[in-house]
């Protein structure tokens, strides 16, 4: 039996409503997160406009740059 290789999403994503207020509440531009996080700045484009889910390390990185709590990004 052939195995599927891709994985498929099922529902819509939400990547972090409240990520580009709190970046932007900092004064950060997308490219000083990305590099004070290691994070790609298209990733997080992506988390933003809520094309991707984050994976916990993003949000762990995330908060702690943005010196907020986890639930603060998601919530």
């Amino acid at each position: 039996m052939k195995q599927l290789t891709n994985r498929v999403k099922l529902g819509k994503s939400r990547g972090l409503p409240n990520l580009r207020i709190l970046r932007q509440r900092k004064g950060l531009s997308l490219g000083q997160l990305a590099d004070l996080t290691g994070l790609r700045r298209d990733t997080i484009t992506h988390l933003e406009a809520g094309r991707v889910d984050p994976e916990p390390y993003h949000l762990r990185i995330l908060a702690r740059v943005l010196e907020v709590r986890t639930f603060e990004l998601v919530s």
